[in-house]
């Protein structure tokens, strides 16, 4: 088995969730080190966030300031959809392999509900890559057009300012 693989096996309540304050600072840090070597970093990040539990917050995704960091939201450990594509975004953007990837939030809503049934998702996009922060799927570009409408876009580069991160 590669070193890589090994490496990269994922628990079933991975401490970056379920650990201690330290236990998750640390395996946030052992999951960017590791989608730095293997092969498959997007496939490997979904299976870490599919994993995560969800909870109501009061995070905002059109008022920047109720946005935390990746450590805080690491310490305060609760996570609605947004707080996910938020994490997982910082996890992006804080790794070597992907550092120069500019990495947008979308908030959109599925084409085939009608406008009283609306229920928004939030889709990470980076290189063209479609990452659907509810069921952790990946999509291309040509499936999230004919599967999405596009409501509101965040640029995460914009946003925060990387260089204090």
């Amino acid at each position: 088995m590669p070193m890589s693989h090994l490496k990269s096996k994922i628990s079933l309540k991975p401490n970056i969730f379920y650990g201690s304050y330290p236990e998750r600072l640390k395996d946030w840090q052992h999951i960017r080190n590791i989608i730095n070597d293997i092969d498959d970093p997007i496939d490997y990040l979904l299976a870490v966030f599919k994993l995560c539990p969800r909870t109501k917050t009061n995070t905002d995704i059109y008022k920047k300031e109720t946005w935390l960091d990746g450590w805080q939201l690491i310490e305060r450990n609760e996570y609605d959809l947004f707080d996910i594509c938020l994490l997982l975004s910082y996890t992006i953007i804080l790794t070597e392999h992907f550092k120069k990837e500019n990495v947008m939030i979308h908030s959109c809503y599925k084409t085939e509900f009608d406008s009283n049934n609306r229920k928004f998702n939030y889709i990470i996009e980076m290189n063209n890559v479609f990452l659907d922060a509810h069921s952790m799927e990946k999509m291309d570009k040509t499936t999230f057009d004919k599967t999405y409408v596009l409501h509101y876009t965040t640029n995460i580069q914009e946003t925060i300012n990387i260089s204090l991160i």
